[in-house]
């Protein structure tokens, strides 16, 4: 039989769903003609409907070398690249489709859905508009849409896009948990929640709807229900790395999770390396004990963001002799801050539209001896990049306050009073390096004003405060500030941060305060405030700051010792317990480390007492921050150089 009728034949049997004998027939069609594009599109086809999608790929691939002016085989081809993890070659064939068929519109959807996953928002509204524009009541395209305008910040347009979208397709799970994330960044939470609820019931395994709803109900002080989303949504799908990281990062701040059961969630969940990363044996040429070392740095905040506080020291101050200095950079709206650590650093490689693999390459390219990871699991970490190993040494710093569970990490820079000899070194994948005189460097704002004189003695009454995230305001951390508000009856205390303005969130924190005797006369709210509106100012209404546990502050604290104020710590058991001991310890505030509840208790009271304290306390506490380790950029930056030093030895 001549092979078209043979291929006639295998269509009719593979549209009927008979996909052994549809296959048969294509073989001997390619038996016959062994250049058949047709029938190698078909098998990949098959091949794809079977999850064999490496040979789908493949036979598709040989089609199109064949007959490369077939749209439906770029289209196909991109599906299949989709599937064994190959976005950028998807994206390429995908705008393939689009040259050889301009009103192709599920490739424009496809395309614009795919950059937005990619976090190329400006491209995919681009594609996206193309598809609206042939189908205006397209409910998938609207719901992308809805998604990219939120990465642009554009969240009005977002909402709008999202209610079309759940206008156009009511039982789409899509639409609602995007139109949800836009109204929740509207401050709209109330009905957020509802419309992640309403994505979560169309669709029950529907990772990111239950990863949306986390994030949600975690802006709304209701941590346990979020971590609990969090969780299914990485029992759905435990490549998700958005939600392997906020279930990480949220354990942070449950009590009821014990040093080791962080250990073994971050071994369980850690970002493992795919088959055929580079080892650390790759790289014995560049081994010379001496030369000037090449150090890369990975972050999504080189930006107007607490860390750059602590980045700036050490940028400032590298040796170039010593140090040729690489970022690459995930940040999406660069601002002054950006531009200005841009300056300080020999090279600057903007990485946030390039996927893990691909900067992986480029910083093997650029031939990086040790990199350093500044974000961990936090928002916009690149640990995937570390998971392929492109540089012999890899370190973790400053962002992410526990181990990354990563063998593919192998250093991790802490000091001795936030990790102790002994149990934190079972508790880390990494090989801890304890610097003397901490692991921070601090760069005050510019912005800060004068130190002012303790509120108190112009209000009659003290005032605590605590401008923490409230994430990190447990039942615990509530009900021993509520023992101290007892303790010292007419003092108030004095919250600052995102989502203090939203009632419910305020109305469940104050509820939890009068469940143990606190009137709500005595407490005041304040939303977050942006960097514009120059926050630390806020810290001259309060007298005393205090501390969370056990996750403990640290741009916060600094800056509330910056402006005068004592920072009473409770340093507990792990890393982000901690670090209120390392920072106060070496700014020479150890008197205001407590060791348990009732001692921080009695530490912030006895303060609370005596006015003349306070009073010295803020005459002397920026001279004496300022001529601490905490402060010294040339010192700091020398001695993480000798860090760098010494593991490139080893």
């Amino acid at each position: 039989m001549e092979s078209q009728k043979l291929l006639e034949q295998g269509l009719s049997l593979h549209q009927a769903g008979r996909l052994e004998d549809a296959e048969r027939l294509y073989r001997q069609v390619l038996e016959q003609d062994a250049d058949n594009q047709d029938a190698l599109h078909f098998l990949g086809l098959i091949a794809h409907h079977r999850g064999a999608f490496d040979e789908a790929a493949r036979l598709i691939a040989a089609a199109i070398e064949i007959d490369e002016p077939r749209a439906t085989f770029h289209y196909n081809l991109a599906a299949a690249r989709i599937e064994i993890g190959e976005p950028g070659g998807a994206i390429q064939s995908y705008r393939r489709v689009l040259e050889l068929q301009p009103d192709h519109i599920e490739a424009a959807y496809s395309l614009g859905a795919l950059l937005g996953q990619d976090g190329r928002a400006a491209e995919a509204l681009q594609a996206l508009d193309r598809a609206l524009g042939q189908k205006p009541g397209y409910a998938e395209a609207l719901a992308a849409k809805s998604a990219v305008l939120e990465q642009l910040g554009r969240s009005a347009e977002a909402v709008a896009a999202g209610r079309l979208a759940v206008a156009a397709g009511p039982n789409l799970a899509e639409a609602w948990t995007n139109l949800g994330t836009a109204l929740a960044a509207s401050g709209a939470l109330q009905e957020a929640e509802q419309a992640h609820r309403r994505a979560v019931e169309l669709k029950p395994d529907y990772a990111t709807a239950h990863f949306n709803l986390g994030n949600l109900l975690n802006d709304l002080w209701r941590g346990p229900e979020a971590r609990a989303q969090f969780r299914r949504a990485l029992e759905l799908d435990p490549s998700d790395k958005s939600a392997r990281g906020n279930h990480l990062m949220n354990l942070l701040y449950d009590t009821d999770v014990s040093e080791a059961q962080l250990f073994e969630e971050h071994r369980k969940w850690g970002l493992q390396a795919p088959a055929g990363g580079k080892r650390a044996a790759d790289f014995a040429s560049r081994a010379d004990p001496d030369r000037r070392l090449r150090v890369g740095y990975v972050s999504a905040d080189f930006r107007t963001h607490s860390c750059a506080y602590f980045l700036q020291p050490l940028f400032a101050n590298h040796d170039k002799g010593a140090v040729e200095s690489f970022a690459y950079s995930s940040v999406r709206r660069a601002d002054e801050t950006t531009q200005r650590l841009e300056g300080l650093l020999d090279h600057w490689r903007p990485v946030a539209e390039i996927a893990d693999a691909a900067v992986a390459e480029l910083v093997a390219a650029d031939g990086i001896d040790i990199l350093v990871d500044l974000a961990g699991y936090s928002g916009g970490g690149r640990l995937g990049i570390f998971a392929l190993k492109p540089a012999p040494v890899q370190i973790s710093w400053l962002g992410y306050a526990a181990t990354t569970g990563m063998a593919e990490i192998d250093y991790r820079f802490t000091d001795a009073i936030a990790d102790p000899q002994g149990a934190a070194d079972d508790l880390h994948s990494e090989r801890l390096i304890r610097l003397a005189g901490g692991f921070h460097c601090y760069a005050p704002p510019a912005t800060a004003p004068e130190v002012a004189p303790p509120p108190s003695l112009e209000n009659g009454f003290v005032t605590f405060a605590s401008f923490n995230n409230p994430s990190k305001l447990n039942r615990g951390v509530i009900s021993v500030w509520a023992s101290l508000l007892r303790a010292v009856p007419d003092a108030r205390l004095l919250l600052k941060g995102r989502g203090l303005d939203f009632e419910p969130v305020r109305a469940r924190i104050l509820a939890a305060f009068g469940g143990q005797g606190i009137e709500a006369s005595r407490i005041e709210t304040m939303a977050w405030m942006p960097r514009q509106q120059n926050p630390i100012g806020v810290y001259a209404r309060a007298d005393i700051a205090l501390d969370t546990f056990p996750y403990n502050g640290t741009t916060t604290t600094l800056e509330a010792l910056w402006m005068g104020l004592p920072v009473v710590t409770l340093a507990g058991a792990r890393h982000s317990g901690r670090v209120g001991a390392s920072l106060l310890s070496h700014a020479g505030f150890a008197d205001l480390i407590a060791a348990d509840a009732e001692s921080y208790v009695d530490i912030a009271a006895s303060l609370a007492a005596d006015s003349g304290r306070m009073s010295e306390f803020r005459g002397a506490a920026r001279g004496a921050l300022g001529a601490s380790p905490l402060l010294d950029g040339p010192g700091f930056a020398g001695k993480i150089e000798t860090a760098y030093r010494d593991v490139w030895r080893r």
